[in-house]
Formats: structure tokens, sequence, C-alpha cells
């Protein structure tokens, strides 16, 4: 008995973690996947043999301070118009109690500005900024890859 123990745990150490969304960037858009639910960004395709869309947003559509709800089975998503660093808002999207929070910006922002994220939209565990007309997956004031995926953050 023993030794089947260390042997499933030899082989399960090696696996990576369960993931409980992504991130994909598809131009000036993205497609966030989430438990599920999947929201298009900025006119971003899914491939409509894999899932429909859930949500479609569009950056800095809703009036500052507004919110939509969706839920989707247990799963449910709030989107919140921020104040942005221009005139547009920025959306915060609030994937539940314990969930994953993206900020999502309309306007560009230079790259050494990055780090200021954090102090500018504190619970914001992912950023989506728009560079030279392209979406940027920034994480902890750095710049990730595409696609990018992530898992719940205990608060």
């Amino acid at each position: 008995m023993r030794m089947i123990l260390i042997i499933l745990l030899c082989c399960c150490a090696g696996t990576a973690a369960a993931h409980d969304g992504s991130v994909t960037i598809a131009g000036d858009g993205a497609l966030i996947r989430y438990r599920g639910m999947l929201l298009a960004l900025d006119g971003a395709v899914a491939d409509p043999a894999e899932q429909a869309v859930d949500l479609r947003l569009r950056s800095g559509s809703l009036p500052l301070w507004q919110s939509i709800k969706r839920r989707k089975g247990k799963v449910r998503v709030r989107v919140t118009a921020l104040p942005g660093p221009g005139e547009l808002p920025a959306l915060l999207l609030d994937f539940g109690k314990n969930g994953y929070r993206i900020v999502i910006l309309s306007t560009g922002m230079a790259e050494q500005d990055y780090p200021l994220l954090a102090q500018r939209y504190p619970g914001a565990d992912l950023a989506l900024l728009l560079e030279h007309g392209q979406r940027v997956i920034v994480r902890g004031g750095q710049p990730q890859t595409s696609p990018f995926q992530f898992s719940n953050i205990k608060r």
C-alpha cells in the first residue's frame, strides 16, 4: 500500500495544476474563458464549433460606475466601469467570491507605467492593455504571453 501511494505521488507531482480560466489575445480584443463561461472583448471571434459566446464586451462602452452581471450555471461575472487613465472608463471583470479580477483599459499605457497598475487598480489580478492596436496581458507589472492561464486567488 505504501509503495502504491509513493508511485502515485511521484506521478502526480509533475502535472500542472488545474486552471480556472484563460485569456487569449485576438488582435485588439481578447477571449476570456472562466469555468465554462466565454467572454469576447472588442470583437474577438470564438470558434463557433468550440463554444458560444456568453457575453460580448466593448472596452469603454459602459458608463462610469455602472455595472452589469451575467450568470451561467454557478458561474457569475460582474463587469464594472471604473475611471481609466484616459477619458474612457476601464472595465473590471469580477468572477465572484474568491474569483479572479481582470481590469481592461480602453486606452494605451506606457510600458514603464505597468507597475503602477497595482496602485491604480489594487484589486485586479490581471490587466488587459491596448498597445499599438494590440492587446497586451500584464500581471504584476510584467507582460505575459497569450494564452495566459489563471487560477482563483484566495482573498
